[in-house]
């Protein structure tokens, strides 16, 4: 199968399922995946499309996913990265250990997606929980994160999604802070 075509051919749950069942614990036929995932195109499609496909492999095989978390988290430091590939990666990232060498310049990152209320629903979303286990690890990162999340859940606009997710994290935050004192 040539993924690339499939992806760049057709967005239908059918054509996903098949990629998937392809792609099986293949490694090579996931390198093949991942290619698409990375590359650089004027086209959007496909590097989106495969984006998607990788999330719900994520969900059967997370063992695949986990040696390219360092190449999801230098696409999440980038700027022009498209949403929903910053989408798919923070929904991956959020159930992955980020190592200590990455923690400091993703945490900045979404600090700032998170920041902006012009970013889309799911990319702060998924930032909360992401910057949640960061400050685990980092416990002096937790009364910065409290502040932020208040902040966010001060904006006359927040959306459903991104209160829902920032209540939980601060009332963890809270409970964490208070234990502290």
């Amino acid at each position: 199968m040539d993924i690339f075509q499939r992806l760049e051919n057709s967005h239908s749950k059918e054509n996903i399922a098949s990629i998937i069942d392809y792609v099986g614990k293949d490694k090579n036929r996931f390198r093949a995946l991942m290619d698409c995932f990375f590359m650089v195109t004027k086209d959007y499609r496909v590097p989106q499309r495969a984006a998607h496909t990788v999330a719900l492999i994520f969900d059967q095989k997370p063992e695949l996913i986990r040696p390219y978390v360092p190449e999801f988290i230098g696409l999440m430091l980038l700027p022009e990265t498209r949403n929903s590939i910053k989408r798919n990666i923070l929904r991956i990232l959020q159930h992955c250990e980020i190592e200590e060498k990455f923690s400091g310049r993703l945490y900045s990152r979404l600090f700032e997606i998170l920041s902006d209320p012009n970013e889309e629903i799911a990319v702060r979303a998924f930032s909360i929980t992401v910057l949640y286990h960061i400050s685990e690890e980092h416990k002096g990162l937790k009364p910065e994160l409290k502040s932020l999340i208040e902040m966010v859940l001060a904006e006359p606009e927040c959306s459903q999604g991104v209160r829902s997710r920032a209540v939980k994290a601060l009332q963890k935050l809270e409970k964490e802070l208070a234990c502290e004192n």
